[in-house]
């Protein structure tokens, strides 16, 4: 909100300024000034007041006049390349007169659209400090032009003179752009446009880019593979670092001037580096010697120029290094721009190319930070990272919007393939469960097929033999029919549901064995209580149930000369107990299972094929039958 402001701040002023009504007066436009050099040692802090002329420095016969803007280049033989604190320093003294300001209405001010101290800077109306710097000797905000009040304080008169004083080591520094003087609505257009241009859209397109670049970190934290995204992330690291000096230093910096200008003039070389490895992501034919080549050269930069003890300075070897990495630099750029031809990268020509432009603007910055041409231009370098920072947002965008048009792709085939995969699974499974019901009822004949064999058939067998042969008369060849009627019964009535129903399937079976029995005189207690019910009590399971039970009442009628049956039930946790008690004459169990008969083996067979348990306790006092049938479904395959 603070930026937005500040862009409709300056669009007003500069409507304001176009429109002739909002021009009270034309402001003085200086461009010539008196120059005087004064050589010393260390630094010193600028007077509150001086005299004029400036007594205590050097007499006023030594004053030169000079045409604005004044630079001189840098003489580095007078400096040796050594720390700040061990070089001598120098004075410059620019006085100019503001006689006509006079003319103009307050409030008075003075504009420097810019100045390149190196050091301290201090200006003085009529010989009364206006304006220091508080900010770090080297690394001192000169990226900001000023806009200086002249008469800020209680009945204050324009001055009719301005002394600017520029404190700075011996050999570089001291360069001043023309002044503009008058009130506040002449100059604030001019100050605020410049501001603006100069580093609030800088520090904006930066602190943009490295937000992006965060966020692009935070991508390749979940997406290791894609190193273009972590290089995106330290590019936009290596271009805030090294565009941070040009919008800030007004005040102190937490760090000295060694550590910054370290920071400042190596982050062009990670810059090098690290847009050479992205460059190698996009175009795919590397090149070790240029890759060892362009790490070397950042690397002994980085290294040869620590702030410590017998290394040089960073900031004042900066001229010589800025040489080398242009030179490094367009071989770099070159050789990226000919491989993503040759590759045919679109992406990799689009940056490649703007990233050989940027290094020609290099040369202009650096002409411009070695006063060969005009100081009051603008660092172009500045304008060229935001150009880098729009390409480089730009190819990783049209990245990131490919993985996503490749991942819904991906998703349409796969819902496509997805969906044809559940159609010809739905139907596999009606096949399969046509197949699963034609087995069962193929399975259900061949039991019922089986047990009508095995039981009823083999009955009938039986008596017509003997009655072929005439040995059973009318009343034996009616019983064995009625016993042939009650198996087919008992088939049909396995057939019926029972619901998982225990009780249901044993009055089933009370009522087609009951007449059976009164025919016979034995009596029958019925003493079934209610149990828990059985999942797997299906149709098969019945019928074992039921054959083993009928069996049980058949042994009982023909051999145990019994006069009285009792059916009881019961039940635990895991299992349900049906228990069958006659008073007849006992057995010998143990010869029962192993003579030659079946009936004893069938029941134990049948029990087993449903996971059941099954045992005989027979005294001269009766027999007594338990089946024990598990509540949960057998583990076993019921046959």
């Amino acid at each position: 909100m603070h930026y937005f402001i500040r862009i409709i701040q300056m669009v007003v002023l500069c409507v304001m300024a176009a429109h002739p009504a909002a021009q009270a007066s034309e402001p003085l436009h200086l461009t010539s000034a008196e120059i005087l050099f004064i050589d010393g040692f260390d630094y010193s802090s600028p007077s509150y007041f001086i005299s004029a002329p400036i007594n205590a420095d050097a007499p006023a016969a030594n004053w030169k006049q000079v045409t604005l803007p004044h630079a001189l280049r840098p003489d580095h033989s007078l400096l040796g390349l050594s720390k700040q604190s061990e070089a001598p320093t120098q004075i410059t003294w620019y006085k100019v007169s503001v006689a006509e300001l006079a003319q103009t209405q307050p409030p008075y001010y003075l504009y420097i659209p810019r100045w390149k101290s190196d050091g301290q800077v201090a200006v003085y109306g009529d010989g009364r400090l206006l304006y220091q710097s508080h900010a770090n000797l080297q690394w001192n905000g000169s990226n900001h032009p000023l806009l200086i009040a002249l008469d800020g304080t209680a009945d204050a008169k324009p001055p009719s003179e301005i002394l600017i004083r520029m404190q700075h080591l011996r050999g570089i520094g001291g360069a001043l752009s023309t002044l503009w003087a008058g009130n506040y609505p002449d100059l604030a257009w001019r100050y605020t446009a410049r501001e603006w241009l100069q580093t609030q859209l800088p520090f904006m397109c930066s602190a943009a880019f490295l937000a992006i670049g965060i966020f692009s970190f935070f991508v390749w934290l979940s997406r290791r593979r894609e190193k273009l995204y972590l290089l995106f992330f330290l590019m936009s690291l290596a271009a805030y670092i090294r565009t941070f000096h040009e919008y800030v230093g007004l005040e102190r910096l937490p760090i000295s001037d060694e550590w910054f200008g370290w920071l400042t003039v190596n982050s062009l070389f990670w810059l090098i580096a690290i847009s050479h490895l992205f460059l190698l992501q996009l175009h795919r034919r590397a090149q070790p010697w240029l890759t060892k080549l362009v790490l070397l050269v950042s690397a002994s930069s980085t290294f040869i120029t620590l702030p410590l003890p017998g290394m040089p300075d960073a900031t004042l070897s900066a001229s010589p290094i800025y040489v080398a990495l242009l030179l490094v630099g367009n071989v770099v750029y070159i050789f990226a721009f000919r491989n993503a031809w040759l590759s045919r990268s679109k992406d990799g020509l689009l940056l490649a190319g703007w990233s050989l432009i940027c290094m020609q603007l290099g040369i202009h910055d650096w002409l411009l930070q070695n006063n060969f041409i005009s100081i009051e231009g603008a660092f172009l370098g500045t304008y060229a990272n935001m150009g880098v920072f729009i390409l480089f947002t730009y190819v990783m965008f049209r990245r990131y919007l490919a993985a996503i048009s490749e991942v819904e792709k991906v998703n349409g085939s796969l819902e496509v393939r997805l969906q044809a995969r559940e159609t010809e699974l739905t139907q596999s499974h009606h096949r399969l469960r046509e197949i699963e019901h034609r087995q069962t009822l193929v399975e259900e004949r061949q039991r019922l097929m089986r047990d009508m064999h095995d039981g009823l058939g083999s009955s009938l067998v039986s008596a017509l033999r003997v009655v072929e042969h005439g040995r059973l008369d009318e009343t034996e060849v009616a019983h064995v029919l009625k016993g042939c009627i009650d198996d087919l019964k008992l088939a049909i009535d396995s057939l019926e549901p029972v619901d998982a129903d225990l009780l249901l399937l044993l009055a089933t079976l009370r009522f087609r064995l009951g007449p059976h029995l009164e025919s016979t005189g034995i009596a029958l207690r019925w003493e079934v209580k209610t149990v828990p019910a059985l999942d797997w009590l299906a149709p098969k399971c019945a019928l074992h149930i039921l054959r083993i039970l009928q069996e049980a009442f058949t042994n009982i009628i023909k051999h145990a000369q019994a006069t009285e049956i009792r059916v009881a039930t019961d039940a635990n946790a895991n299992w349900v107990q049906v228990t069958i008690t006659d008073n007849g004459q006992g057995f010998d169990v143990v010869q029962g299972l192993g003579s030659a008969g079946k009936g004893l083996s069938n029941q134990v067979r049948r029990a087993e094929s449903i996971g059941a348990e099954i045992l005989w306790i027979s005294t001269a006092a009766g027999t007594r039958l338990t089946l024990r049938l598990p509540i949960k479904r057998p583990s076993i395959a019921i046959t």
